[in-house]
């Protein structure tokens, strides 16, 4: 699995310098082909061919007559292309997404568990900014509150 931040280079075919320590957990766990994509808040969305497979069969399993999954297909079907690794551990990037992620020079690679984000420096600082106030309530929600107030009832720690 995939976990970190890396500030990475893009150069000027648009392929962008993947940091060694991806690198490395590409290589032990065979992830050479990747599907790039847009991705949601301006981030590109990179999956490696099995999980890509995974969620093309979920989408198949939506009726194509939904109008609201026809325009999700659009956008994230419509854009999507096929990269491969070079020898040199880089990833070439399309031209239109790279515009949609709006970064030219530099980006910033994130794992994220099952798959990698690609954000420009200022799109990922800004997101980083509009979600600090959530981050607290979100980790309370997942980690926290419900699992603390349920062992404080069931403890006999509620009305003593």
């Amino acid at each position: 699995m995939y976990y970190g931040e890396s500030h990475t280079s893009v150069d000027d075919k648009g392929r962008v310098n993947v940091p060694k320590e991806f690198r490395d957990i590409m290589e032990v766990l065979d992830h050479d082909t990747w599907f790039v994509t847009r991705g949601f808040d301006g981030a590109l969305f990179l999956f490696e061919k099995a999980r890509w497979a995974q969620l093309l069969q979920q989408a198949q399993a939506k009726s194509i007559l939904d109008p609201r999954m026809l325009d999700f297909r659009r956008m994230f079907l419509g854009s999507a292309t096929k990269v491969k690794r070079d020898n040199q551990g880089r990833l070439s990037i399309p031209q239109p997404l790279r515009e949609y992620a709006g970064f030219d020079r530099e980006a910033v690679l994130l794992g994220v568990e099952d798959h990698l984000e690609l954000w420009s420096k200022d799109g990922w600082r800004a997101f980083q900014a509009r979600q600090a106030d959530q981050y607290k309530a979100m980790a309370a929600e997942l980690f926290g509150a419900t699992n603390t107030q349920t062992a404080a009832t069931e403890g006999g720690l509620q009305g003593a």
